[in-house]
């Protein structure tokens, strides 16, 4: 019986862990960044790079900041760590890098036209085009870029790609590209539960999906937003997606709900990145969207794992 319960334990021990719920706490760590450089506004897209410490911030007209030497997020408003500030022809969505093929990914949203694109720099003049599409809702494009460690890409489109915008439709689909640099690369295609925002006016009603992250090789973060103009409010909830491999569907449970884990008020929440390689810290940066008042600022949230 002692032997049974050993192996018992080591088997238990050895299995993957991507069962596991993931949960986050809000530990007080939050700010607003001055602007240290006046362009540093619109932002919408983050992607931290552990391995050069250093920290991309990109905006929705054009500009991709670099700092580096980020040890706290209130370093974000010191102009010292601002290490590159460049203007490139992207209306960018969201960035992410891949550290197997040492390759840029970012999604642009320009007027009427949304894609994926690619190079080894942001602003790689010899940048390739994943996939492009005509918007499929008033702006609702492409908006969440998420790698897993074994180098597959994730795709998610703000509310749905074309004929899945519509309040009825309560599933949207994600792309995943198990090899998104091949010649002629292979795209899957899996089912998402989406929010619907019932209570907001216009195109917000249709909900929004403003970021994505992989948490391990198979699961994602996913960050929905709506805005209730009447309330001026935003309300975000952070949800975590594990597929399922044999009916290509997403299953959902909440990871953290910004209206009543956070104490304070919550701004354009747009961008998401891990701060760290072991994915304990978790940091989000709203848009301001060159305006500034109650929900509308740069403001910075980390949140840790549980």
């Amino acid at each position: 019986m002692g032997r049974l319960y050993v192996l018992v334990c080591l088997l238990l021990t050895l299995c993957p862990t991507y069962g596991q719920s993931v949960q986050f706490i809000f530990e007080g760590d939050s700010t607003t960044i001055p602007f240290v450089q006046d362009s540093l506004r619109g932002i919408s897209g983050l992607e931290i790079v552990p391995a050069t410490g250093e920290w991309h911030l990109v905006s929705d007209r054009g500009w991709h900041f670099t700092f580096a030497n980020i040890r706290s997020i209130r370093d974000l408003g010191d102009s010292s760590r601002l290490k590159s500030a460049q203007k490139t022809p992207y209306w960018f969505e969201g960035v992410r890098f891949d550290a197997k093929t040492k390759t840029y990914f970012w999604a642009d949203e320009h007027e009427y036209v949304t894609s994926i694109q690619y190079g080894k720099t942001i602003r790689d003049s010899a940048a390739q085009v994943l996939l492009k599409m005509t918007l499929p809702a008033p702006n609702k494009g492409l908006e969440g870029l998420a790698f897993t460690s074994t180098g597959s890409l994730w795709i998610a489109p703000e509310a749905g790609w074309e004929g899945e915008t519509r309040m009825s439709q309560d599933t949207i689909t994600f792309f995943r590209y198990p090899n998104p640099t091949a010649n002629d690369p292979v795209v899957e295609r899996f089912a998402y539960p989406i929010n619907r925002c019932p209570f907001a006016q216009g195109e917000e009603r249709i909900g929004g999906i403003s970021e994505i992250v992989a948490v391990d090789d198979t699961r994602l973060l996913v960050l929905e937003r709506c805005y209730d103009a009447s309330q001026k409010r935003v309300t975000a909830n952070l949800f975590l997606a594990t597929p399922n491999e044999k009916t290509y569907t997403l299953q959902k449970e909440l990871a953290f709900d910004f209206n009543k884990q956070f104490p304070g008020t919550i701004c354009n929440l747009e961008a998401m990145a891990w701060a760290d390689e072991q994915h304990t810290s978790l940091v989000l940066v709203a848009d301001d969207n060159f305006r500034v008042n109650k929900t509308l600022r740069n403001q910075v949230i980390v949140l840790k794992r549980r």
